[in-house]
């Protein structure tokens, strides 16, 4: 008799900290959330995994849209997603639907088995391109999503920095009057990977979503997370990883879940138990992916002194950093200006290099890219000066 094979899970479920936030929005004073993690952090594994399930189970009526699912028309993504989550699950919300509640505008068919199909129409039409038309579908299809709920609603808006763009501006602002006259019904949780781009849209006083949301920073997994992927890779192997050595490349895996992934999974093909060493390899590798090298080396001279001194946490504007700078590039007698400080800043900030962290306080805004050079503080140095000049 062939004995069957148990499924093995690799989802650490985080059950308490999506109550958490769900109690938070239930409680009121809030209606929104917006969750900060650098990307494979595992946001979007909690949201779909963990949050959403749970808010189901309390009686919400979820929708999830990622903003880079179609980023040049995120528009686009979200209307589909509201249609989608419109649509009556149970026999009664398509009775209720097909009796109380039409959509207008485009043919959305529910099967009601015995009963036929209901036609609804909404205002959606993905690909005519009537952008205006389509803003004003955003609150009929969100109360389509409401009507077909038990009056709760949570929308969860994944990577939503990417509407920091100008081009995206109108859709923030429509989205912002739209769920702010609904907050009794609709709660909201955004997630970003670019803390510079959601200061840009929840921070800045003229931002459509200035202050219209609690930010928080997404918790980094830590020692139970290790235990249970270890009892996995056990489960699936047959053998076992020294929790120490594990813990350990966790760690140096800058506490990035989506890279424990694929360390673990590069072992389970290659064999042995050796989790450091396969970690060390896929830091490296990522490391290349992303490019920094290259991109340091295009980078202006004045751009790395002063990605050298945020490093350094030196204060940017004094007289002795201005000095020390205009050393750095070659520049005798006189400290650079405030202002060729704060051009450089300026760009590093538009290419999204760096993020304000407080008044006056700068941090490198890929955390991997700050830990690298935080381990290898000669390698800015290492890099040659191109021809651009100093500012």
């Amino acid at each position: 008799m062939v004995k069957k094979q148990t499924e093995i899970l690799w989802h650490y479920p985080r059950a308490a900290l999506a109550a958490s936030y769900l109690d938070t929005l239930r409680a009121g004073l809030i209606s929104s959330l917006v969750l900060f993690a650098p990307r494979r952090k595992g946001k979007t594994e909690f949201l779909l995994e963990d949050l959403l399930p749970a808010a189901e189970a309390a009686g919400y009526r979820t929708v999830y849209c990622s903003m880079w699912q179609n980023r040049s028309d995120p528009l686009a993504a979200l209307l589909m997603a509201l249609a989608d989550a419109a649509k009556p699950r149970s026999l009664g919300e398509k009775l209720q639907e097909r009796l109380f509640r039409p959509l207008k505008k485009t043919s959305l068919e529910f099967e009601l088995g015995p009963l036929g199909k209901l036609k609804a129409e909404a205002e959606f039409n993905a690909r005519s391109g009537a952008a205006q038309a389509q803003l004003q579908s955003l609150p009929e299809l969100i109360d389509a999503v409401v009507a077909t709920s038990k009056g709760k609603v949570l929308i969860a808006l994944d990577e939503i920095q990417h509407l920091a763009k100008p081009e995206f501006q109108e859709l923030v602002a429509a989205l912002r009057t739209t769920l702010d006259v609904r907050k009794k019904t609709v709660k909201t949780v955004f997630t970003g990977s670019s803390r510079n781009r959601l200061q840009m849209m929840f921070s800045q006083i003229r931002a459509p979503l200035f202050q219209f949301s609690q930010s928080t920073d997404f918790p980094d997994l830590d020692a139970p997370f290790v235990v249970f992927m270890s009892e996995a890779f056990q489960k699936a192997t047959g053998r076992g990883m020294a929790l120490e050595e594990a813990n350990a490349a966790f760690v140096s895996l800058s506490h990035t879940p989506g890279l424990f992934h694929d360390a673990v999974e590069r072992l389970m093909k290659m064999g042995g138990t050796d989790i450091g060493g396969v970690a060390r390899r896929v830091l490296a590798e990522s490391r290349d992916a992303s490019g920094y090298a290259q991109r340091l080396l295009q980078m202006r001279p004045l751009d790395r002194a002063v990605m050298r001194a945020i490093i350094a946490r030196a204060p940017l504007y004094n007289e002795d950093t201005r000095a020390r700078l205009a050393q750095a590039l070659g520049i005798e007698g006189e400290p650079l200006t405030a202002r060729q400080v704060q051009v450089a800043v300026e760009r590093l900030l538009a290419e999204q290099i760096i993020y304000q962290a407080a008044r006056g306080v700068y941090e490198i805004e890929d955390h991997q890219l700050a830990e690298w050079l935080a381990a290898e503080p000669d390698l800015i140095d290492a890099i040659e000066p191109d021809d651009d000049g100093a500012a």
